[in-house]
This record gives C-alpha cells, sequence and structure tokens, in this order.
C-alpha cells in the first residue's frame, strides 16, 4: 500500500500525508474460485475469508494450524500427538477424529484437487496466490465431505518474464528455512515455474526422562518440498497446465503432557502393585514442570511422504463457451511412532503405524458467460485405493497374550457426481442461482485384525439364528471384505441484490452431505457394520459491502446461519457379545448449529489499516441417544468449538522517501473462549469427575499475540528485510489430546501448542 506523496526531502523519511486523498479498499480485493469460475470476493453470495499472497507472508501461513488465525470458526485439532494427522473444522462441524474409513466434513484442495487423506493435507502451504476458507456446506460444486466447507490453495502461476522471488530465514528451536520461485519463460508459449521449500527445526520440546531417551528434541521437523507448474498455451483458445508436486516431511512427533490418572483404573491398579509408584511419580513429575519437557521410552517420530501430478486444460469453445478438465493422480505415505501415555512407562503405545493412499480423478466441466445467465455443467470421478496398518501395544507387562493388538484397514472407495449450476440476472442488480448435484460412492475396507497371535475379528455363525453366536475367523485367512455404497444429491440456491456497486446482499440454503463408512477398529459385527451418510442444511443471509466514513475506507462482511445438522456420526458405547461394552461409529445424533460471523476493516489512510473479524457459534444436539443403554446425551458438548473467538490486526506501511523502501508493522491478536478436548461425555457424566479432573476435559479461554517488522524492498534493491515473534506472551494452550479417565487406560493426556518463538527472514525478487 504506496501512501500518495513521497518525502520531499533528501534522505529517506517515512511519507504519510494524504494530500486531503481518501484511502481505498480496491487493493483488498481477491479473486476466487469459490464458483469455480474468476469472480471477486466481494461479488460472491456466500461467506469466505480469503488472505492474499502478500498476508500469507506476513502472518507466517506456512501450516493449516495456522489459518486460525485468519478465520475464527476454523480450527485444527491434533489426534494423540500426532502433527500431520489433522481433524478440521469450520462452523462447528468436525469429526470425532482421521481414520481411513471415516471422512472428513473439511477438505484441503490444491489448485482444484483434493490433498486426500489427512496426512497429507497439510503440505501445499507455499508459494500460494492466495487461499481461500470457503464457510459451509459447499455440496454442489465441491462434492462429498464438505459439510463444513472448503479449504482452496491457488498456487502462484509462471509469468511471461524470467523472474526469481527467494527467501531465507532463521529462527528459535534451531529454525533454519528457505524458500524460492523462479518464472522462466522458455517460449513464447511455453512458460514454467519452480517452486521449492525447506524446513529445518530441532523441536521445542525435550525429553527430561531417565531412560535411552534423555535430551532427545520433539517438535521439529524436516521438510523438503517442490512444485512445478508449467503452463502452454497450444492455441490461442487452448491453454494446458501440468503441475508436478514433491514433499517429504519428517518430524519427531510432539508428546503430549500427561495430566491426570484415575487410582480406581483396575490396570492402573495392577499396573502400580506390579511395578511400584513409577506411573504415579512420572504424573507428579510433569505436573512440576514446564510443559515442553517431557519423557517418553519410545523412539516417536510421525512423517509423511507425497507427491502428485495435475493436468488442467482450458479450452475457448466459443466468446461465451468454455471447457474444462482437471486430471489428477496421487500417493501419500505416512509413519507414524506415538508414545500415548507421555510416560517412561510402557501403558499405552501406538508403533509403529504406516499408511499410504493413492487416488486418482477426473473432472470436466463445461461453462458458460451470458449477458444474464451464466451456468456450469460437470461431471467428477475419483478413485482410492491403500491401507491404515495401526499397531498398539497396552500394557504389555500385564496383558502380554493379547498384543499386539493390530488394527489394519485396506480400502478401496469409488466416487462419481454429476453436477451443474446456473445464475440468471433478473434483473440488473437480483440474480437468482440454483445447482444441484448427484453423488454416488462405493466403499469398501477389507478388515485384518490380530490381538497378539490371534485373528481378532468374528463374524455371524451361519449354522445358527443367534446373534451372540459368533465365530473367529482363523488365523490364516483374517481377511474380512466389507462394501457398501451410499447415494445422496446434494444442491443450493441463493438470491443476491446489488444495493450499489459495492453492496451485495444476499440469501442462500444448501445441502452437502458426508460419505457413510465402515469402523476400521471394530472386530465384531456390530462395531464393523456400516454407518450411513450424515447430511447438512443450512440457511445463511449476509452482507457484504466496500464503503467510505470521510476519508475513512471500510469493508463490513456480515453472515448470520443456521445449521440443521442430521445423522451425525458418532463413536457410541455397544454392547458387544455376552454382554461386554464395546464401541462402534452410527448415526447417532440430529443437531442445530446458529452463528454470526463479522469481518471488518477499516483503513484510516493508505498506510494504516485495521482487520476486525468475530465469530460466535452456539452448537447443540436435538437428539443424541446411546444405543446401548438408552442414555440421552444430547447434553454433550461439541468439542473444538468456542462460543466467542476472534481476532484483531493492525498493519502499518509507510513509504519511505527515495525509493528507500518501506516500512511495515504488523500486530495481530486471537482469542477463543473456553473449548471441550475430545470430549464423549455429556455435562452431567463429566460433573460427576473429581472436582480437580474437570478443568483438564477443556481449554480455557486465551489469547495469542504475534508481531511483526519490516522493511521492504530496501533502498530499492528488491530486498526484504523481516523479523517476527509468535505467541509474544507465551501462552499455553491445548490442541488435542486423550482423555481416558474412566476408560481401559485410565488417564489423561494432552497436546499443546507451540510456544514463543521469534525469527528472521529475508527475501529478494528480481
Amino acid at each position: 500500500m504506496a501512501a500518495s506523496i513521497a518525502a520531499t526531502s533528501t534522505a529517506p523519511g517515512i511519507a504519510l500525508a494524504q494530500d486531503a486523498q481518501a484511502a481505498s479498499v480496491d487493493e483488498s480485493a481477491i479473486v476466487v474460485t469459490a464458483r469455480r469460475r474468476d469472480e471477486n470476493a466481494q461479488d460472491v453470495p456466500i461467506a469466505i475469508t480469503a488472505v492474499s499472497s502478500k498476508t500469507i507472508e506476513e502472518l507466517r501461513v506456512v501450516q493449516a494450524e495456522d489459518l486460525e488465525i485468519l478465520e475464527p470458526t476454523f480450527s485444527v485439532s491434533s489426534s494423540s500427538g500426532y502433527v500431520n494427522k489433522n481433524v478440521y473444522a469450520l462452523r462447528g462441524i468436525r469429526p470425532t477424529e482421521s481414520i481411513y474409513g471415516q471422512d472428513p466434513t473439511v477438505q484441503v484442495y490444491l489448485a482444484d484437487v483434493v490433498q486426500s487423506p489427512s496426512q497429507g493435507s497439510n503440505l501445499g502451504f507455499y508459494d500460494l496466490e492466495n487461499i481461500q476458507i470457503l464457510k459451509g456446506p459447499q455440496g454442489t460444486l465441491f462434492g462429498r465431505n464438505t459439510i463444513g466447507g472448503a479449504i482452496l490453495l491457488t498456487p502462484r502461476k509462471p509469468g511471461y518474464d524470467f523472474a526469481v522471488d527467494a527467501m531465507v530465514g532463521a529462527g528459535s528451536f534451531g529454525l533454519f528455512e528457505t524458500e524460492v520461485g523462479v518464472d522462466i519463460p522458455v517460449a513464447p508459449t511455453f512458460r514454467l515455474r519452480l517452486a521449492g521449500r525447506t524446513i529445518d527445526s530441532d523441536g521445542y520440546q525435550t525429553n527430561v526422562g531417565t531412560g535411552a531417551f534423555n535430551g532427545t528434541k520433539y517438535g521439529g521437523e524436516k521438510t523438503r518440498s517442490i512444485r512445478a507448474t508449467m503452463v502452454a498455451d497450444l492455441t490461442d483458445r487452448i491453454r494446458n497446465t501440468t503441475m508436478v508436486t514433491y514433499d517429504d516431511k519428517n518430524t519427531n512427533g510432539r508428546i503430549q503432557v500427561l495430566q491426570a490418572i484415575n487410582p480406581d483404573n483396575a490396570l492402573i491398579a495392577a499396573y502400580a502393585s506390579v511395578f511400584g509408584t513409577a506411573f504415579q511419580d512420572t504424573l507428579e513429575r510433569a505436573r512440576n514442570r514446564d510443559i515442553n519437557d517431557v519423557e517418553s521410552n519410545l523412539d516417536n517420530y510421525d512423517d509423511v511422504e507425497a507427491w502428485s501430478v495435475t493436468n488442467t486444460t482450458v479450452a475457448e469453445l466459443s466468446g461465451a463457451l468454455t471447457f474444462k478438465s482437471i486430471l489428477n493422480y496421487r500417493e501419500v505415505d505416512s509413519r507414524t511412532s506415538i508414545d500415548l501415555d507421555s510416560s517412561e512407562a510402557t501403558i499405552l503405545h501406538s508403533t509403529p503405524q504406516y499408511a499410504n493412499l493413492d487416488h486418482h480423478s477426473v473432472e470436466l466441466q463445461l461453462q458458460s458467460d451470458g449477458d444474464r445467465f451464466d451456468w456450469t455443467l460437470g461431471g467428477f470421478y475419483y478413485h482410492e485405493k491403500g491401507e491404515e496398518y495401526s499397531p498398539g501395544v497396552f500394557f504389555p507387562a500385564l496383558l502380554g497374550a493379547i498384543n499386539p493388538i493390530i488394527q489394519r484397514g485396506i480400502v478401496d472407495n469409488t466416487s462419481y457426481a454429476v453436477f451443474g449450476q446456473g445464475s440468471y440476472k433478473l434483473t440488473d442488480k437480483l440474480t437468482a442461482t440454483v445447482g444441484a448435484r448427484m453423488n454416488w460412492d462405493k466403499k469398501g475396507l477389507t478388515l485384518n485384525s490380530f490381538s497378539g497371535s490371534t485373528c481378532s475379528l468374528q463374524v455371524y455363525n451361519d449354522a445358527t439364528a443367534d446373534p451372540n453366536d459368533l465365530v473367529r475367523l482363523p488365523n490364516d485367512d483374517c481377511f474380512l471384505p466389507l462394501s457398501e455404497t451410499f447415494s445422496k444429491p446434494t444442491g443450493s440456491v441463493s438470491l443476491d441484490y446489488k444495493v450499489t456497486p459495492d453492496v451485495l446482499v444476499y440469501a442462500t440454503s444448501r445441502l452437502g452431505y458426508r460419505s457413510g463408512g465402515f469402523n476400521l477398529r471394530g472386530d465384531i459385527p456390530v462395531e464393523y457394520a456400516p454407518f450411513g451418510s450424515e447430511t447438512v442444511v443450512d440457511l445463511e443471509g449476509g452482507i457484504k459491502s466496500d464503503y467510505s466514513l470521510g476519508m475513512m475506507a471500510m469493508r463490513t462482511n456480515v453472515a448470520v446461519y443456521h445449521q440443521w445438522y442430521s445423522d451425525i456420526q458418532r463413536t457410541v458405547a455397544v454392547a458387544n457379545a455376552g454382554g461386554s461394552p464395546g464401541s462402534a461409529v452410527e448415526n447417532a445424533a440430529k443437531a442445530r448449529v446458529f452463528g454470526i460471523e463479522l469481518n471488518q476493516m477499516l483503513r484510516p489512510t493508505d498506510w494504516l489499516t485495521f482487520d476486525l473479524s468475530y465469530a460466535y457459534i452456539k452448537p447443540r444436539y436435538k437428539s443424541y441417544i446411546d444405543p446401548a443403554t438408552g442414555t440421552d446425551l444430547s447434553d454433550t458438548p461439541f468439542q473444538f468449538t468456542p462460543r466467542h473467538s476472534g481476532s484483531v490486526r493492525g498493519t502499518i506501511e509507510a513509504p519511505l522517501g527515495n525509493d528507500a523502501g518501506t516500512l511495515r508493522f504488523v500486530a495481530n491478536a486471537s482469542w477463543q473462549d473456553e473449548i471441550w478436548i475430545n470430549s464423549l461425555h455429556t455435562i452431567e457424566t463429566i460433573r460427576e469427575h473429581p472436582p480437580e479432573i474437570v478443568p483438564l476435559l477443556k481449554q480455557k479461554a486465551y489469547w495469542v499475540v504475534d508481531l511483526s517488522a519490516g522493511w521492504d524492498n530496501v533502498m530499492d534493491t528488491g530486498i526484504d528485510l523481516s523479523a517476527y515473534v509468535r505467541n509474544l506472551f507465551d501462552e499455553e494452550y491445548k490442541v488435542g489430546g486423550i482423555q481416558l479417565y474412566t476408560g481401559a487406560t485410565g488417564f489423561i493426556a494432552a497436546a499443546y501448542g507451540r510456544p514463543r518463538s521469534a525469527g528472521v527472514q529475508m527475501r529478494f525478487r528480481f
């Protein structure tokens, strides 16, 4: 943002004078693809948070977790200390966990291609043109498993001139990072962009135990990423873009912090009788030291490797008619070893896990841009195949015969869809949009599970009619193939009215669906039985406005929504054969979610900008019945969903005179209300815990403050210098965990967010 006049002195000076010229919001406009065509974000009749590459750099958005800074209704939670296996949520809509056989509610897309599975969804956050967060069901144009919303990552495209954009940085915990993007005009009709990123850091947690891993660091990573984008203008009407990506992210995990041990747990008591007070001593040590001083007797790691190729062809068939094809192939492999009990006692380990998935997709679109009628027709095909292998060690000193507990699932899933959407201008200001999509999903899962050396899979005995008469599969043929099909129409309808060219009011209603599936962790029929699809129907109304108050440029975007959430997939208790307790995934609940969102931008001058965001979410189960006991669970809180959340950001960009560059200062403060962490109980049941345990089941309200300062284009050299501090006040906050205080293992452990960190960067462009 350049000031209107430069300083007139011969020495560099800050040029803040406005010379009676009003500030403008024009440069804040971002072109988005929420409706699969290029549009100004302010003209799209749905709630969107979109940020440019400049904001991405200023706020250091390098992973999905950083999007919480930008969008208060978005949350990333970590399951059991994983780093790469994240669970995403928007507007309170989230799955219970991330596991093969159970689909997400929010999908991440890179260059219009879904980034499955969860382990491979957090890799593309570099060299981006923009990031778009689409809120609410996106079932018409993006399809299944976007009932919460979608995250669109738009990579930078090759330019027509040779150019280099490079960054090198260093920071806390041994951080050293680089990023580079190079535009190479090979020929007048062929352009290439090569981009890459490296991250090396030691980690912010230290193993302070007495075992073999004493001194080991956790929370660090070694990442190598590269992306090549080639654009060929085959004719003056046909453009072909090929993008190849490779990512290799190796981390040493994130160790949870032991919070509490249930002294009344039978296995804990038996453990103590055999090994003494080691486990209790571990807890006492954890209570009296920094949360980043941890203990573990396991080689912890969480690694992922992925590569992909995407080919996009756009052909202008006529002045108004365009054909587009998007072809993709991707492979993702991950390896994980996690010490779930967060101690030097071997209570619950998950090691060595691995998961691999390859998927390919084809999407065809036909679009028309008319004077009054725009429409899109399309078809979609997607196929994925892979496996998840999850061995666990559970109280091995006491229960050696059943260890290791191996849960393995081989998936083979196919999805088809046809869709269409049209927008018609009823008047010059009023536009109606209607869209529909038909989805077909075939889910295949082959279970292969063992308890020790014994196959743990059981099936009904065909020779009897007794549902409690189960037969265990033989060890040499321990494979159970499962298959189910699901289908669902989805769609949307909206009306938008242009009050003025800069003010849009709209109302929209959408239907989205999340496919059904199977429980990979099931061993008996009641546990691995298929569960059905879940749906979200919403009604959203809003206003998007750009205006001025005197010399102050302003942007006010408000959205109000109500969501009807049905057939919710939840993990519930079930009765096994003989009455022993078990768990299954069932369509157990219905809920309503009401929310209000505000995004306010104020620009008093061209060099000063304030951005404010606020979100209010009120979710509540309307029905939630425990199928095993008939207990009403509708008082269960929604996980990771704050009632109130928001952020405020101030940006100063002060041009210096005589082409000396621009000084930039950014302060961002994010806040959220208290949240429940992985709670699977009603409020009433939670209150039955000991009073000192209840606070451990939630995260209290907290602030996180980030600061950055920079000097852009230093003395007209094309060099940018910057420094930053993340989590300035070193706030301690939970991002996930395990809550098994009343469960089989009898403990609570929590994963915490990153502590305060600081760093410097140098970026140069030519």
